[in-house]
C-alpha cells in the first residue's frame, strides 16, 4: 500500500509538472529576503510559561521527567540519535554528551513550561518550551550544537528563531554538527535517495521553479522528474504570499531547507512552514 502512494505521488508530480511547464513556463517575480526564517522570528520567552515543575531525571538530550509525572520533550528540537545500523544497547557519544549537557542546565532543577501541546502524545510526553534561570534551554542547547532544529506542527513559531544559534553552533563545528551523521546535503548527492523518511538538512541552489494545480515546485537540477525538490504545497505557498515572499523569486538562490525526506519522482522535501527554507544569499550570484 505504501509503495503504490508513494509511486502515485511520483506520477502525479511528473502529469501536473508536465502540463503546467509546458504552457506557462517559469515566471522569476519579486525575491524573498534573505535572512527571512529565523531574522524576524522573535524567541520564545519565559513569560509565555504558566506551568513549574522540578526535573527528577533527564532521559536524553531532549526529553525530561518531572518529579510530578509528567514527561517532557523540549519544543522545537530533536537531540542526536544514533544511527540506525548501530545497535540499540551500544553507547554513541553524542547523545550520551548531549543528556550530559541537558542534566547539567536543568537536572534537579525547578523549571518553567509553556505548554505546547494540550495533551501528551502517542508515547505519553509533553512538548513544551521550558526555561530554567529564566533562559531558553532550547536555545542554550542549541548554540552548543547539542540539539538541532525540528518544529513539529503544534509548537509555537517563536521556534524558528532558534535556527539562527543552531547555524553558529555548526559553523563553529560544535556538539552534534562534528558528526558525519548530521552534515548539512548536497541535493544533488545520491545519498537522498537513500534517506528516505529521514529527518535532514538540504542545502544548495535552487535552479528552476514550477506550479502546479496544487503544489510549487523547487528544482536544483537539471530534470525535474528525477532531482531533489522542495515542493511547497498550496497552503503553505499562500503564507509566503501573505508575508510579501516570493517563492518565484527563488530561482537561482542558495537555500537550505529542512524536513523528512520523501519520494516523489526524485527525493524530496514536502514543506509544513516558511520557517522550514533558509535563504543564504543576497541576489543568487
Amino acid at each position: 500500500m505504501v509503495i503504490f502512494g508513494m509511486a502515485t505521488a511520483g506520477w502525479r508530480r511528473r502529469l501536473l509538472r508536465g502540463i503546467v511547464l509546458g504552457v506557462t513556463g517559469v515566471v522569476v517575480v519579486g525575491a524573498l529576503q534573505s535572512g527571512a526564517t529565523a531574522g524576524r522570528t522573535p524567541p520564545c520567552v519565559p513569560g509565555e510559561a504558566t506551568e513549574t515543575g522540578t526535573v527528577a531525571a533527564v532521559h536524553d538530550g531532549d526529553t525530561v521527567a518531572l518529579d510530578d509525572g509528567r514527561i517532557v520533550k523540549l519544543a522545537g528540537v530533536e537531540a542526536p540519535l544514533p544511527p540506525l545500523d548501530r545497535p540499540a544497547d551500544a553507547p554513541w557519544l553524542p547523545a550520551m554528551a548531549a543528556k550530559q549537557a541537558l542534566e547539567r542546565m536543568v537536572g534537579g532543577r525547578e523549571v518553567a513550561l509553556a505548554l505546547a501541546t494540550t495533551e501528551p502524545d502517542r508515547y505519553g510526553r509533553w512538548r513544551a518550551n521550558v526555561y530554567s534561570d529564566g533562559e531558553w534551554v532550547e536555545e542554550r542547547m542549541a548554540a552548543a550544537g547539542w540539539v538541532r532544529v525540528h518544529p513539529y506542527p503544534t509548537d509555537p513559531a517563536c521556534v524558528f528563531s532558534l535556527v539562527d544559534p543552531e547555524a553558529a553552533a555548526r559553523e563553529a563545528n560544535l556538539g552534534l554538527w562534528r558528526t558525519e551523521t548530521y552534515s548539512v546535503l548536497d541535493p544533488l548527492s545520491a545519498s537522498l535517495e537513500r534517506r528516505n523518511g529521514l529527518y535532514e538538512l538540504v542545502q544548495g541552489r535552487v535552479r528552476s521553479v514550477g506550479h502546479g494545480y496544487s503544489m510549487t515546485f523547487l528544482d536544483f537540477g537539471r530534470d525535474y522528474r528525477d532531482d531533489f525538490t522542495i515542493m511547497v504545497p498550496a497552503k503553505v505557498a499562500e503564507r509566503f504570499d501573505e508575508a510579501g515572499l516570493s517563492l518565484d523569486g527563488l530561482k537561482g538562490r542558495l537555500v537550505r531547507v529542512r524536513g523528512v525526506i520523501e519520494e516523489s519522482g526524485g527525493p524530496a522535501i514536502r514543506l509544513n512552514d516558511p520557517g522550514e527554507i533558509e535563504v543564504l544569499d543576497d541576489d543568487g550570484g
